[in-house]
């Protein structure tokens, strides 16, 4: 047998020779046996190093979930490129007078209900990790309750400068997303107060917003039941286990085999089943219709989004900082309802057609039917394309260029409307909503002599389009690619050029001469941000103080656009409208209110003229 001699340092080992023979002094010597087992017993078993790796998976999973979405980023990646004022606002007007007290004391339970009212944002500006809401530990309402007094005579007009001007202010990313305002001296015919809210877009959508307002108010517990009733019902639907009759009114002959019947299983295996394939069926034809409606929107969208004409003065150079608001005075309900009366089915009076007038309460066309966003969203077109074509010639030679290629060529109005995608009962403050272009053409005939036929196929045009709008389903698949760049921002191209970063030469350059005009020209490509919101159709109180009437809008887009929120409340209905304050067209939002009420009264009156007419 030959011994085997293994190398070390280059010399040639033996059983017999100490160590120190191969290594010198300042070679690193071998751990000793005892060095590496007291280092593995640090590490710990493989069981302890298993369970560790598993703690720190579970933990990154944890933090994760409680990275914002990435339509929730989006906003403060949209407001860091551009002049994009994220807010929110809502405008109360009260009865009677409310103190700084009272209002604490609500905001206090709505910031137990809604943690993101306590919450203020971290780790902003990442690439590979979103931001997230953490408790503030400096948190306290009254940091974020205002009064304010208004110069005499202390009403309306007062009341809009000054809500234009908190619409204005910038946000301060380092405390609560959120700021309420008390004008206590405020009054008119309808009150003796006014609070102002306004939300970060981050914080939650339109939706979100006014639900965390309704729970300041005695609404809540109406909404509460509202809202988990909708969401008991369609759980009940999905497993077939509703009345047939609620399915459709044609199975309500099946309604007596649903209850201890022999027959009741199947039945509702039937329903179930039934429920289901006409959810895939729609989805299909939904797709088919929504890319349809996208390549045609893709297509004006190309055609128009270089010639829009705002209802405000062009802006040359730098947008003004300065907003202007107004709102309407309330319009009745049971008005709009005699429109949805007088013109839905495929002619004026078709739906009121013989039937006696006694009886028409509830009356409504199986063909055909106009809803309330129909009504408005015509009356809306005509007001804005009115304004448009009252306003003087252009000055520069854009504009006058624009004026007639506009005169010209096809130029439907472009308005961008959201989406709500929030599932019944869920209460969460965060964006559950998508938004799309819609393309609407007024009227041929803005003045007063317009007649029944014309409204009628005005206001069915806009039906057909905001259909089309409403079933479309590629603005529900961007929502959800777009919520996934929430877990790494870098996914989207916004976050790549970030203001943080205006010292690196390259990223200024591209964002100065390339993202912040393509992304500007995206915000200028369409006239307004329309939405309604339904709000509570009997009076409500805040702290037991009567509200009287109750705006919302959204907030405005690239220079010049402008904000409509369309809000009904205790059979009333209104607008808010906020607008750039631009040298030449001061009052474009009150002049919007003002024609806007006129329009509306006068599709009324041609209404009832329907009406009476089907005697």
């Amino acid at each position: 047998m030959h011994e085997h001699h293994t190398a070390v340092n280059g010399h040639v080992s033996s059983p017999d020779t100490p160590a120190s023979y191969y290594y010198g002094e300042d070679s690193n010597l071998p751990p000793a046996p005892e060095d590496v087992e007291r280092k593995l017993n640090r590490v710990g078993s493989f069981g302890e190093v298993a369970q560790r790796v598993a703690h720190l998976i579970s933990q990154e999973a944890t933090e994760r979930r409680q990275i914002i979405g990435g339509v929730d980023n989006f906003w403060l990646l949209l407001s860091d490129i551009t002049d994009f004022n994220p807010a929110c606002t809502s405008v109360f007007i009260m009865r009677d007078h409310l103190t700084v007290e009272m209002l604490a004391e609500q905001s206090i339970r709505q910031a137990e209900k809604f943690p993101r009212i306590r919450q203020k944002l971290q780790s902003v500006g990442r690439l590979f990790r979103g931001p997230v809401f953490v408790d503030d530990p400096d948190f306290n309402v009254l940091n974020h309750i205002h009064v304010r007094r208004l110069p005499e005579p202390a009403g309306k007009r007062e009341l809009d400068a000054m809500v234009a001007e908190f619409i204005a202010e910038d946000w301060d990313l380092s405390r609560p997303l959120w700021d309420t305002i008390i004008v206590e001296n405020y009054k008119d015919d309808e009150g003796a107060c006014a609070v102002v809210a306004k939300g970060h877009h981050t914080m939650s959508d339109g939706q979100g917003f006014v639900i965390s307002q309704l729970y300041l108010t005695s609404y809540f517990d109406d909404l509460a039941r509202m809202m988990d009733g909708a969401a008991d019902k369609l759980h009940k639907a999905k497993r077939g286990l509703l009345l047939p009759s609620e399915y459709s009114k044609i199975l309500k002959p099946l309604d007596q085999y649903a209850g201890d019947h022999p027959v009741a299983p199947l039945l509702h295996l039937f329903l179930g089943l039934l429920f289901w394939l006409v959810y895939f069926a729609q989805t299909i034809v939904s797709l088919f219709w929504s890319t349809y409606q996208a390549l045609r929107m893709l297509l004006v969208l190309l055609s128009t989004f270089w010639r829009v004409e705002m209802v405000s003065e062009d802006q040359p150079g730098r947008r003004t900082p300065h907003r202007e608001y107004s709102c309407s005075k309330t319009l009745s309900m049971q008005d709009v309802k005699v429109c949805q009366q007088a013109f839905s089915g495929p002619r004026p009076g078709y739906a009121v057609a013989g039937v006696p007038k006694d009886k028409r309460r509830n009356v409504k066309s199986n063909v055909g039917h106009v809803t309330l966003n129909d009504v408005v969203c015509a009356v809306i077109t005509d007001v804005l394309g009115g304004i448009l074509a009252s306003k003087p010639e252009p000055k520069t030679s854009w504009g006058k260029i624009r004026r007639a290629l506009n005169r010209t060529l096809p130029t439907p109005m472009a308005f961008f409307i959201p989406i709500s995608l929030r599932q019944p009962g869920d209460w969460s403050m965060r964006n559950i909503s998508t938004a799309s272009n819609v393309y609407l053409n007024p009227s041929r005939t803005l003045t007063d002599d317009i007649s029944v036929r014309e409204i009628h196929r005005h206001i069915h045009d806009c039906r057909y389009e905001l259909s089309l709008f409403k079933h479309s389903g590629w603005p529900k698949i961007c929502y959800h690619l777009l919520q996934l760049t929430g877990q790494a921002p870098i996914a989207f191209p916004l976050s790549w050029f970030p203001k943080s970063m205006d010292n690196n030469v390259l990223v200024n350059t591209m964002r100065r001469i390339l993202v912040k005009p393509i992304v500007d020209a995206s915000l200028q490509s369409f006239t307004a941000i329309f939405t309604n919101i339904p709000g509570p159709k009997k009076p409500i109180t805040m702290h037991d103080v009567d509200v009287a009437k109750w705006t919302a809008i959204p907030p405005q887009a690239g220079a010049g656009t402008i904000g409509i929120g369309i809000m009904s409340y205790a059979g009333g209905l209104s607008i808010g409208v906020s607008a750039d304050l631009v040298p030449g067209s001061e009052g474009v939002a009150r002049r919007i209110c003002e024609s806007f009420e006129r329009r509306f009264e006068l599709y009324v009156a041609r209404a009832k003229e329907v009406l009476e007419h089907e005697d």
